[in-house]
């Protein structure tokens, strides 16, 4: 089914535009890294979607593996360190990411795909040795509980300075997103390569709804802002 690989292509490619509106207005490092991050799922999921429409080669097989199986979560991880914790931890940490994309990438170039088996098994014919599925999990693993031990952390700091507030919502969406998007991964490695992207579009719709949360919240306030010079221009 291309719906869902499409929803979620389309999902990521917003955030993405979201993100660089953002980097380009506050030029905050993190922002930069969730942009790469939300390129990334747009990646994995055009080549989802490029494969069901048009049919699978190794080239895509291979781009599909690399980026919306291997990489997505651990740059979505990084924005959330560059965030939230020390510049050096996350500087850190965006080396050693960069030591593993190279290293997934050999590993996936590497990777022996069976021709016969793309027409049927798509981006699954990819034959993964046990250091590339090593090297996937823990990355996804890694960059699971990173995302949302920092939306847990960021929840519970807001809520202990100021109390529960609405904003507080994306946090959670961010979360819920994020575990959504791990279920599908979790399901994909037990084989159930057919529920992938009915947990990855609404995942990733999630994240939308959470990364446009603060500024939907703020529509009301600003808008008001926006019309009050207008009526006071129109007050005799």
């Amino acid at each position: 089914m291309i719906v869902l690989p499409l929803v979620a292509l389309l999902a990521s490619l917003a955030c993405a535009a979201i993100a660089a509106t953002r980097y380009r207005r506050r030029g905050r490092t993190h922002e930069l890294v969730w942009l790469a991050a939300f390129l990334i799922f747009a990646l994995g999921a055009g080549c989802e979607v490029a494969g069901l429409r048009w049919g699978w080669n190794p080239f895509l097989a291979r781009l599909y593996y690399f980026t919306g199986a291997t990489l997505a979560a651990s740059y979505l991880a990084l924005g959330t360190l560059f965030l939230l914790a020390p510049r050096p931890v996350a500087m850190l940490a965006l080396r050693g990411l960069l030591v593993a994309s190279a290293a997934a990438g050999w590993l996936i170039a590497a990777a022996p795909v069976d021709p016969e088996a793309l027409t049927t098994a798509g981006w699954a014919a990819l034959t993964k040795s046990p250091a590339l599925v090593a090297l996937t999990v823990a990355l996804n693993v890694s960059g699971t509980a990173v995302v949302v031990g920092g939306a847990v952390y960021s929840l519970w700091r807001g809520v202990r300075q100021r109390g529960w507030q609405r904003s507080q919502i994306a946090v959670l969406l961010i979360a819920a997103g994020t575990l959504l998007i791990a279920g599908g991964g979790i399901l994909t490695r037990l084989g159930q390569h057919a529920y992938l992207y009915l947990a990855m579009a609404p995942g990733i719709c999630l994240l939308l709804a959470g990364y446009l949360a603060p500024d939907l919240h703020g529509w009301p306030r600003r808008l008001g802002q926006a019309t009050a010079p207008a009526r006071a221009e129109r007050t005799p």
